[in-house]
């Protein structure tokens, strides 16, 4: 039965309410009690609309939810305000004598009693299917939520193949030093070639949990043991900071070493730091894939930055598969989405089987609309209310989230250029900003995959012009400095300049500087800002471009 057939039906049972009222009333021989009656006959069904009326309102003129059912509540309120209204004026109407003489006095009012009770039986019967119809499919999300990220779950791999419990050794490690917290904070708010002598302790006296961390990069797979079909807002992650904190460390500790001049160490702690940001971003989740980014982008600045001191022996070192593979491969955060809607869907399953508690869920909800707790703590409120949501809103909302998630799904699997994305992405993000939201639940579960899918593009530049500023660190060594142009490294050391992905148009920019080159993209914005500028030492002026820069080599 549909909500439209709901609210004639409810229309039918306040106006059958009037009738046997007013029936009943014209009957009675005491004034009193047949004006009383009369005024319950017309202003009970006003005062039971009230409700949806007052709910309805919210959603349209607070909320601004764009499914709200207010016109068709307002609309059988109205209705009933005009029905109840005639019946009473045309059964009371005299007919040249007293109330025996009116029509109302020919009404049968046991027979319309008897109506009225079957309609609101009929009433509350499709209250219950309804609401057993959210249930039923709130049950069958949680199968669907448990599927999804089961399916894009790392594989489960034996224990000697697994690096959990490598990682989860280094973190207990690490964070008995009362310096951890220390040396990470220092390393994430600068990037220097020196180490101070502080971090260069804490890394000796780590040397066995820093090879903890290189021993989990080299395994296959790192698979957490979490409950993972049944995914929940609340689920505890406590290793995604210790993956970045982790990173910082080993970034460190390449630092060092390159200062030292042992460059093979400084590139394998750099190997370590790409596989780490595989593991970190293997999980379904999006935090997990943002957090495998974000230790991705710290291998590359560090890899960027050991460059100028490779020599015609750190060639081989540099170019071995690992660091090459892992720079050649475009990152992804597709299945990271995928996890994100499950979790989506075991909140709407956990809501619709009543697994929730009422007044979490109201209180989010008001919250959000900014309603004083005084209204929605009140049990007269909140239980009709979440009720009504669950009726008239759950399968509007759920819809939304699904095919807004399926949306970004498309466009994180797609291989169209950046200008294509942004166009689909930018038409997804103006129906959901339209200032008329279509779910309450959408809104609030929704996270910013089109800043993350937008990271995912630098990421990928980022990855390209590392790949070119290798090759041109080949020509550095082949011909003692860095090429001027970037088509002296094509064919040799490059098969071909690529593409820049913001502007599909041309080829990335490589702009020769005195202290180097700057080899990046135009970025989101489509202009050239004049690329990075190196870092180390000087302000980086704020531009859009993405890339790196690399620097000349120091003299001998």
């Amino acid at each position: 039965m549909s909500i439209f057939s709901f609210f004639l039906i409810v229309l039918l049972t306040c106006l059958l309410w009037t009738a046997a009222c007013t029936a009943a009333a014209v009957r009675l021989k005491k004034p009193l009690l047949r004006r009383l009656l009369l005024t319950l006959g017309f202003l009970a069904p006003l005062l039971s609309l009230l409700p949806f009326v007052a709910f309805t309102t919210i959603l349209a003129f607070v909320a601004h939810l764009q499914v709200n059912w207010f016109p068709l509540a307002i609309s059988i309120f109205i209705s009933t305000l005009i029905g109840s209204g005639l019946i009473l004026l045309r059964g009371t109407q005299p007919n040249g004598g007293g109330w025996k003489t009116v029509p109302a006095a020919n009404w049968p009012p046991l027979a319309l009693f008897t109506l009225f009770l079957l309609t609101k039986s009929v009433t509350a019967g499709t209250i219950l299917y309804l609401n057993q119809t959210v249930a039923a499919k709130a049950k069958s999300l949680q199968s669907e939520s448990a599927l999804l990220m089961t399916t894009h779950l790392p594989p489960n791999l034996p224990e000697q193949e697994n690096a959990e419990g490598l990682y989860r050794g280094a973190s207990v490690i690490f964070e008995d030093d009362d310096a951890f917290q220390e040396i990470v904070q220092k390393s994430s708010k600068t990037r220097t070639d020196s180490v101070d002598s502080e971090a260069i302790a804490f890394l000796t006296r780590h040397t066995g949990t820093l090879d903890l961390l290189r021993q989990a990069a080299t395994r296959p797979v790192c698979r957490f043991t979490r409950d993972y079909p049944r995914p929940s807002v609340d689920m505890r992650l406590p290793e995604i900071q210790f993956f970045r904190n982790a990173a910082r460390i080993l970034s460190l500790s390449a630092r060092y070493q390159a200062s030292t001049g042992e460059i093979p160490a400084a590139l394998r702690d750099v190997s370590s730091m790409m596989k780490m940001s595989l593991h970190a971003s293997s999980e379904p989740i999006l935090i997990s894939g943002l957090v495998g980014l974000s230790i991705d982008a710290i291998a590359i600045d560090v890899l960027i930055d050991i460059l100028p001191f490779i020599d015609a022996d750190d060639l081989v070192l540099l170019k071995r598969n690992d660091i090459h593979n892992f720079l050649s491969t475009p990152p992804s955060l597709a299945k990271n989405i995928y996890g994100e809607e499950a979790f989506g869907l075991n909140v709407f399953a956990m809501f619709g089987t009543g697994e929730f508690e009422q007044w979490q869920i109201a209180s989010l909800f008001m919250d959000d609309l900014h309603v004083p707790k005084s209204f929605y703590q009140q049990n007269s409120f909140l239980n009709p209310a979440l009720a009504a949501y669950r009726i008239f809103l759950f399968p509007q909302d759920l819809a939304v989230y699904q095919q807004t998630m399926y949306s970004y799904q498309r466009v994180a699997e797609s291989s169209e250029s950046y200008a294509t994305k942004q166009t689909t992405l930018k038409n997804i993000e103006d129906d959901l900003s339209s200032g008329r939201p279509k779910g309450f639940m959408t809104a609030y579960l929704l996270p910013g995959i089109s800043k993350a899918i937008e990271n995912v593009e630098k990421a990928r530049m980022r990855h390209t012009t590392a790949l070119v500023a290798i090759a041109a660190t080949e020509f550095r060594v082949a011909h003692d400095s860095l090429p001027e142009k970037a088509d002296s490294l094509v064919p040799d050391f490059l098969p071909c300049l690529p593409k820049d992905a913001f502007l599909d148009t041309s080829r990335i920019r490589y702009l020769r500087k005195d202290d180097g080159v700057a080899i990046y993209s135009v970025g989101p914005n489509g202009k050239d800002d004049g690329g990075p500028g190196p870092v180390i030492g000087k302000a980086q002026p704020k531009n859009d471009d993405v890339g790196i820069f690399l620097r000349q080599a120091p003299a001998i």
